[in-house]
């Protein structure tokens, strides 16, 4: 998307924001929003918004404004809601060319006639014999509608990237392998397996949707021996087709109160450390992890790796 050169000087020569950064989620029932801020203990995260889908561009002009987020780097996660993940086979192309030879097993595997942008990421490990992209596809028109609302916004648009990796920002960094389950209000449960910072394996659970509708006892009746189930199932294939060493811990955030509970289910069924996930952030006055979509959060939590990327590649001392 181009910029008209008033814009482009407007954010050229503007004065540093006083936030870090800015997460927005698209779900698939609101856009969410947060922000985080820099303190003397590490990042506070510090505003919680939302907004219907069909008024989140003007009300975001009006609360960038309000709270002073202008030139603030912003990260946008879209939930699984919006997009289409596959496993599909490496062609065998350039890697210049990739982007472009997806398109035709993309759209075989869709079945769409609406005309969708791309992007991949490369796994960690492969099962044998295989070579495969993780490909994720996202309907054009809405990329084009959420990058003018940012830039519209006066908010500096960094990235654009999808629930798996979002809520990854947020598993602590281990060198053993750690399974997450995070949920957004109402949508599928996204396990990951994530180790040493990259994400080795993930996949949906479909069937948890309403999993806040139900008691503790209801939860006792099946709920929780299906999800128990569905991370066996998930642990199994890490180990022996990824052929990697086993899991440690299990981190979870559902959308549901009853998450200790589940916790506690989950641990004494697979012999494991089972946890609430809570990121490495301080809440704000009024702001607690259980209320937050970690899609949100972990958007806005991507401007750490990359802040330590570039010092990672840095040849200069640290003063």
């Amino acid at each position: 998307m181009r910029i008209s050169w008033k814009q482009y000087f407007k954010q050229k020569f503007r004065k540093s924001p006083e936030y870090f950064s800015v997460g927005i989620a698209f779900t698939a029932e609101q856009v969410l929003l947060c922000a985080l801020k820099k303190t003397d203990s590490g990042l506070e995260w510090v505003l919680d918004a939302s907004f219907t889908h069909q008024s989140w561009a003007s009300a975001l002009v009006d609360y960038v404004k309000e709270h002073n987020l202008q030139g603030t780097s912003c990260y946008f996660t879209l939930t699984a809601h919006w997009y289409k993940v596959h496993q599909v086979e490496r062609p065998e192309v350039a890697d210049g060319e990739l982007l472009t030879a997806l398109k035709w097993p993309m759209q075989e595997a869709i079945g769409s006639a609406t005309e969708m942008v791309y992007d991949y990421a490369n796994m960690p490990v492969q099962v044998s014999g295989q070579n495969k992209l993780m490909v994720v596809a996202i309907a054009r028109k809405e990329i084009e509608t959420l990058t003018r609302a940012i830039y519209d916004a006066d908010l500096v648009l960094e990235s654009i990237s999808v629930e798996e990796f979002a809520t990854m920002e947020l598993t602590p960094n281990s060198k053993d392998a750690v399974i997450t389950l995070v949920q957004e209000q109402g949508e599928d449960v996204v396990l990951n397996i994530v180790r040493d910072g990259q994400l080795f394996f993930s996949r949906r659970m479909k069937g948890f949707e309403n999993i806040a509708s139900f008691s503790q006892a209801e939860l006792d009746m099946g709920i929780t021996d299906s999800l128990t189930v569905q991370i066996q199932r998930s642990m199994d294939f890490f180990e022996s087709q990824l052929r990697q060493p086993p899991v440690k811990r299990i981190l979870i955030k559902l959308d549901t109160p009853d998450m200790a509970y589940i916790c506690n289910s989950i641990a004494e069924a697979m012999g494991l450390p089972c946890d609430l996930l809570e990121p490495e952030i301080e809440c704000g006055e009024h702001l607690n992890f259980k209320m937050a979509s970690f899609s949100c959060l972990g958007a806005a939590y991507t401007k750490v790796s990359e802040t330590n990327l570039i010092a990672e590649g840095s040849d200069e001392s640290p003063n």
